[in-house]
């Protein structure tokens, strides 16, 4: 189970850098709860209404949304750490950045149910126990 959290974040990763929203709906359990960095003040995307609105808002700001962790663990109990960057272009300044994005994701029944972005590496390992 271990080794098919991994997997399932990595394809997960992939649906979000794609913009596909299908694959990224059927990852992710009905109740999904999703904390990005913007979260804090806007609160979190909640269910797959919530996931279908952060992939709108992302079509909509992003032309790059890419994320990329070249640090990815297994906590144990269903959760994955991964610890890397979010390569962005914003959509009609054509600005292109990197931000740091450090996530605690949990799994269950063999879907995504939680992420949070803890946008700082020892925020993330600090929350994952690890610090």
């Amino acid at each position: 189970m271990a080794t098919d959290n991994v997997e399932l974040f990595h394809r997960g990763v992939r649906a979000w850098s794609e913009f596909d929203e299908e694959t990224a709906l059927e990852l992710t359990t009905e109740d999904v709860e999703l904390f990005a960095l913007r979260s804090a003040t806007e609160g979190p995307y909640l269910g797959h209404d919530g996931i279908r609105a952060f992939f709108a808002d992302n079509r909509e700001s992003f032309d790059l949304f890419e994320p990329h962790y070249d640090d990815v663990r297994d906590l144990g109990d269903g959760q994955v750490l991964g610890l890397g960057s979010i390569r962005i272009r914003g959509k009609g300044s054509g600005v292109e950045t990197d931000v740091p994005s450090a996530v605690i994701v949990t799994f269950r029944d063999g879907r995504l149910a939680k992420l949070r972005d803890y946008g700082d590496r020892d925020a993330a390992l600090e929350a994952a126990g690890l610090a």
